[in-house]
């Protein structure tokens, strides 16, 4: 007999391991299926993230502090799966024109993992929803540009993403049979951007005033798509 948690529990970790460098699947999975999961000081796979995100700007360093993944199997077609980050943190620096590629550029990708067949009919929906309602929560983002001697960080106390009704509230939602209307919401808490100069250690003397200090904001985002191109984890 198919069990939903054989098919949602590999789709979660072959995601996080797309990101997250040291992990042990093995032990993870034998926590998800008690309903939680919790992993300490995880490095990001930064090729993973320039490739991904295509921005015109160089990883250096990613790391999280705390990641928690929480599965309400018990009420799992009604609650949302929650993705809870505690301090992550990025450095950055610009793209060289023509630079040459760096070794992990250069690194043969590791094969994708085996996908898992979805089930059919109720639980390939049901799957589908769950997936669509995933709830992210990020505590303490740490974002650093670096250039010649000026750095700029930007910290965000929190952020979250979730799904939305047609009143733009945190819902969990359901999914049309034919057509897809997916809202999402991303709440910004507590945005400080500082532009500071540091020495010739690398050390900042002296903090500068924030340019932007304790900033809050809410971005929205529509997106409608057939039911038939909505599978897996968006």
């Amino acid at each position: 007999m198919f069990r939903i948690e054989s098919y949602i529990t590999p789709i979660i970790l072959s995601h996080i391991e797309k990101y997250v460098k040291n992990i042990r699947p093995q032990d993870a999975q034998l926590s998800l299926w008690n309903g939680e999961w919790a992993f300490q000081n995880l490095d990001l796979r930064l090729d993973v993230l320039e490739e991904e995100l295509n921005l015109p700007f160089t990883f250096l360093s990613g790391h999280i502090h705390e990641l928690i993944i929480r599965v309400p199997w018990t009420k799992i077609a009604s609650e949302p799966v929650t993705i809870t980050i505690n301090t992550i943190e990025f450095v950055v620096k610009l793209k060289e024109d023509g630079a040459a590629a760096t070794p992990r550029e250069k690194s043969r990708k590791k094969p994708a993992p085996e996908e898992v067949q979805a089930p059919p009919g109720y639980m390939a929906s049901l799957v589908n929803k769950i997936a669509h309602n995933i709830s992210v929560q990020c505590h303490n983002i740490i974002f650093k540009y670096l250039e010649e001697d000026i750095v700029m960080s930007m910290n965000i106390q929190v952020l979250s993403v979730d799904s939305a009704d047609s009143e733009w509230n945190p819902t969990f939602i359901d999914i049309s049979p034919t057509k897809v209307l997916l809202r999402k919401i991303v709440r910004i808490s507590d945005l400080t951007i500082c532009l500071d100069k540091r020495n010739e250690t690398g050390i900042i003397d002296v903090c500068q005033e924030p340019i932007l200090y304790r900033c809050s904001m809410e971005m929205r985002f529509l997106r409608r798509y057939n039911i038939s191109t909505a599978h897996g984890l968006p």
